[in-house]
């Protein structure tokens, strides 16, 4: 059986509440706390569907590289949208790209922006 979502590559999500983000990122997206090594990893929780690779790693904010928002890839942009509504993650209406792709956005308890897009 497919999985409804994939990661586009291991994504840095800045928290001020650690333990917070984490319950909210493993009840919507029905992910775990995976434990792997991380450069400069310390105070952060890797999360993900397997534990062979994490999608998101959480930790203090104030990283450079949270500027960049995770994603991640669905087979079945409705379907992922459903879901997650019904986890009570509050998705955005789905839009269409430049590109002509589907994807909507959820938000963590903090405002971080995660993007949902049809697999390319």
């Amino acid at each position: 059986m497919s999985r409804l979502f994939s990661a586009s590559g291991a994504n840095y999500v800045g928290v001020r509440n650690l333990a917070v983000a984490a319950s909210w990122y493993k009840e919507k997206l029905a992910v775990r706390e995976i434990n792997v090594e991380m450069d400069d990893g310390e105070g952060c929780v890797a999360l993900g569907f397997s534990d062979e690779e994490y999608i998101i790693a959480l930790g203090p904010a104030g990283k450079p590289t949270e500027d960049l928002r995770p994603l991640l890839y669905t087979t079945n942009i409705k379907k992922a949208r459903e879901l997650l509504n019904s986890r009570g993650a509050a998705p955005g209406e789905i839009e269409k790209d430049a590109q002509g792709t589907s994807y909507f956005e959820i938000r963590d308890p903090e405002g971080n922006v995660v993007e949902v897009c049809e697999e390319p």
